[in-house]
């Protein structure tokens, strides 16, 4: 089967359901060079930014979600509806051979719209909560691919396999050297690095501010730490500031609004301070980074705490609860995990125990099988 076909493949919302689309998208035109992939994606700029950056530009489908109270909801069911209807439009004029879904509210109308046009449909759920859109469409698409085992009991068995999360190759394998001379850090100095995520983690990035100073006199006996931390942009203005004003010490900090070469920054970490999203766990493991993690407390069914469980049991990180953390208690972590070189390197072999690095490729497998049971 070498001529022309179509993939679709729809993610929306954040950061964390496009990422794993972008990861599939490219290693699909990696191995079927034939493909021509569609995005789409919903209104909001933020998710249509994501794709820009990456060189895409996504078809845009309106969608909104269930909104609470009865007349809400009947008014988001109208809404769903006609997404539904435009998004039919555009797959029949499209002619999709397979579609794809990775998560965000426009995940629906995308696959329902595919379904109901006969395209073999897969769905990907990167978490270890089972989001409520994934949860509805299951029953409407021919497959799913989880990440994690726990996830994989809230859809039908018999279509259901555990792949991992697909990370893209550019995030894996990137030398340390080249990840130094991007951002003018020293060979000889242990790198923390710090981030919550692609628009950044207030609350996170408060704790970071107050633990620099107090990480200074164990950054002295370990001969200097150096800090690479993405804060996100809509943070980076207030926090830029007191740096500015800060005297050189022992703890040299790189602050920048967002990290488009991740593969680059884990390749500088010696260990990382971050959310548990599920991209940022795959993409931790992958690059056997080891890691301090503070889940985001508000995340749907708490599924970051869920996420982390794995890397916590496994031995890859610690998890810290953000509600009993401050400045103190991090920087002691901090201090006490980069003197441990011993408990570092064990860290890095757990983190790479239970990396799954073929998702990717399993999950690119699982698309070419629904075309040629289509053919």
């Amino acid at each position: 089967m070498d001529e022309r076909w179509t993939a679709l493949i729809a993610a929306g919302g954040t950061g964390g359901h496009i990422s794993p689309a972008l990861a599939i998208g490219a290693h699909l035109q990696r191995v079927e060079p034939q493909v021509a992939i569609r995005y789409v994606c919903g209104a909001r700029p933020v998710e249509q930014e994501i794709y820009r950056k990456a060189g895409i530009e996504p078809h845009v489908i309106e969608v909104r979600q269930l909104g609470r109270g009865p007349l809400a909801f009947v008014r988001s069911i109208l809404a769903l509806r006609r997404s539904i209807a435009a998004a039919r439009a555009w797959v029949r004029a499209e002619r999709p051979q397979v579609a794809v879904g990775t998560g965000g509210y426009v995940c629906v109308p995308a696959m329902m719209a595919a379904a109901g046009e006969r395209v073999p449909t897969l769905l990907h759920e990167a978490n270890a909560v089972a989001g409520r859109a994934n949860r509805w469409l299951a029953r409407r698409v021919t497959a799913v691919a989880c990440a994690y085992p726990e996830a994989a009991a809230a859809f039908p068995a018999a279509k259901t396999r555990v792949t991992g999360n697909p990370v893209r190759p550019e995030f894996i394998g990137c030398q340390r050297r080249d990840a130094l001379a991007k951002w003018g850090l020293r060979e000889e100095r242990l790198t923390l690095l710090v981030f919550g995520g692609s628009q950044g983690a207030r609350r996170l990035n408060q704790i970071v501010q107050e633990a620099l100073p107090i990480l200074e006199d164990a950054a002295g006996r370990l001969g200097g730490v150096q800090v690479l931390w993405s804060c996100g942009e809509q943070n980076y203005a207030a926090l830029r500031e007191p740096l500015d004003g800060r005297p050189a010490g022992r703890v040299d900090v790189r602050l920048v609004p967002f990290i488009r070469e991740m593969g680059l920054a884990y390749a500088a970490a010696d260990l990382a301070v971050g959310r548990a999203g599920a991209m940022t766990l795959a993409e931790l493991t992958a690059n056997a980074v080891p890691a301090l993690l503070v889940p985001f407390p508000g995340a749907v069914g708490g599924h970051q705490h869920r996420n982390a469980r794995p890397l916590a049991a496994a031995g890859a990180a610690l998890v810290l609860e953000e509600a009993a953390l401050d400045g103190a208690r991090l920087a002691g972590e901090v201090g006490r995990l980069l003197a441990d070189r011993a408990r570092l390197a064990a860290m890095r072999e757990a983190a790479q125990r239970i990396g799954r690095p073929r998702a990717v490729e399993d999950l690119v497998e699982m698309i070419r099988a629904l075309r040629r049971e289509r053919a």
